[in-house]
């Protein structure tokens, strides 16, 4: 349970730390809420991977889409993320 965790985070570290590691956690929470926002493009062969979800959620309809180019990214999804740096 997060209050279990929190209040033994506590204890190692001292209130200073906790509120420090909380502040780190919430920073890289809305860097790559900011990075999804402005539309940084998919990483080669992800564009594929996650051709499914994508068309499922409608995220190719978002403007920031047209930032990941297609060409030279494989055709066919990969059976695991492994695959992609192979």
């Amino acid at each position: 349970d997060a209050a279990e965790h929190r209040h033994a985070l506590e204890r190692r570290v001292g209130a200073d730390g906790m509120f420090e590691a909380a502040a780190t956690i919430a920073a890289f929470n809305g860097l790559v809420r900011v990075a999804d926002g402005t539309g940084i493009p998919l990483a080669r062969g992800l564009h594929s991977y996650s051709e499914a979800d994508r068309q499922r959620l409608g995220l190719d309809a978002y403007a920031g889409a047209a930032n990941t180019p297609t060409d030279g990214a494989p055709t066919a999804p990969v059976e695991s993320i492994g695959d992609l740096f192979g």
